[in-house]
C-alpha cells in the first residue's frame, strides 16, 4: 500500500504519524525529518506491539536526540531505528521504503505489516 505525505508538513526534527488499512487492519507508521532527510518506520515498539507515541505524534526523547517509546521508555536511533536502550535493546524498528518527489514523500507499507 502506498501512502503519500506532503513534505511541507515537516519542520526540522519533527515527526508525523499516519495510518492505512491493509486486509481490514489499521497499520500505523510515522515519518521523521532530521537534517533534511526523511525516515519512515512502522509505529510499533519492538518490546511489545504498542505505538511509540501516545497518538499525539510525540516520538522523541526530551532532547530530540532519539526516538522513544513513551509506554516503556525504549530509545531508538532516528536514522536507523536501532534500539539503544530499554527492554528491547539491540532490536530495530521496522523500516518502511520511502521515496521522494518534488513535494511529497511516497511510503510503501507492505501487506505483510497486517500480520505483525
Amino acid at each position: 500500500m502506498l501512502v503519500k505525505v506532503s513534505k511541507k508538513n515537516f519542520d526540522e526534527l519533527s515527526a508525523k504519524g499516519f495510518s492505512v488499512k491493509i486486509k481490514g487492519k489499521v497499520i500505523k507508521g510515522f515519518v521523521v525529518r532530521k537534517h533534511d532527510r526523511f525516515y519512515a518506520y512502522l509505529n510499533l515498539c519492538k518490546h511489545l506491539p504498542v505505538t511509540l507515541d501516545l497518538n499525539d505524534d510525540n516520538f522523541f526523547t526530551f532532547d530530540k536526540s532519539q526516538l522513544q517509546c513513551h509506554m516503556h521508555g525504549a530509545m531508538y536511533e532516528i536514522e536507523t531505528g536501532f534500539c539503544t536502550a530499554g527492554p528491547c535493546q539491540g532490536a530495530r524498528l521496522d523500516v518502511l521504503d520511502l521515496k521522494e518527489d518534488e513535494s511529497n514523500l511516497l511510503i510503501t507499507v507492505p501487506n505483510s505489516a497486517a500480520e505483525i
